[in-house]
């Protein structure tokens, strides 16, 4: 049974966290490995296996015409804060990929959202989908949406 030692991502975090730049660039290299994400400018304030936490700000890409934050762009918030999650808990020789993503969205938001996204798994050697648990909330606190984020994890063969 493999476990999760710190992933070159999460160690990549971890040194990041010296400095405003380094925050910055790693929550810039994260967007920008989907171009969809690139436009939501989240920033990950707590990152570790098992855990996500990312912010964004109502900005103008992110909202509709009437000033609320769109739903697409919470329910990609959420898509980045699963696969982010994923990427650091998973254990190297298990591979992953994205399957599909249920979301709900419960209110209208014109405030900045948070994500947080948890998975408390520690037997990666079974193959098949892990459903991620993703809650979405506004700055008061109150849940706006929820997701469900589904990975396929299977044993890497090289």
């Amino acid at each position: 049974m493999p476990s999760a030692p710190p992933s070159q991502a999460l160690r990549r975090y971890q040194s990041a966290q010296g400095s405003l730049l380094g925050r910055w660039r790693f929550a810039r290299a994260a967007r920008l490995r989907t171009p969809l994400l690139a436009t939501l400018q989240a920033q990950f304030g707590e990152l570790r296996v098992g855990l996500c936490r990312t912010e964004m700000q109502a900005h103008r890409r992110v909202c509709a015409a009437d000033g609320a934050v769109d739903p697409m762009a919470i329910s990609a918030l959420a898509q980045l804060t699963a696969t982010m999650l994923i990427e650091v808990s998973v254990p190297e020789g298990v591979s992953w990929t994205l399957r599909g993503l249920t979301a709900e969205h419960l209110r209208r938001v014109d405030s900045a959202v948070l994500a947080v996204a948890r998975l408390d798994k520690s037997d990666w050697a079974q193959a098949g989908l892990i459903g991620v648990p993703v809650t979405v909330s506004d700055g008061a606190g109150a849940e706006v949406a929820r997701a469900v984020i589904s990975f396929a994890v299977a044993m890497r063969i090289d």
